[in-house]
């Protein structure tokens, strides 16, 4: 992301939203294609859903 548009991102009014590194990204996207482990992943891993009780 080039500093301009991050700048732009940061300085817009509203909710934050965390900002993954694309080849962290694609990595995780990868590894869920190839190993057929699982069907989701999220990340960050802080953006996992809590479990409510």
């Amino acid at each position: 992301m080039s500093a301009a548009a991050q700048a732009a991102f940061e300085s817009a009014d509203g909710p934050r939203f965390p900002v993954a590194d694309p080849d962290d990204l694609a990595e995780h996207y990868w590894n869920t294609f190839t190993k057929r482990d699982r069907v989701e992943q999220f990340h960050p891993e802080s953006m996992t859903p809590q479990a409510t009780a």
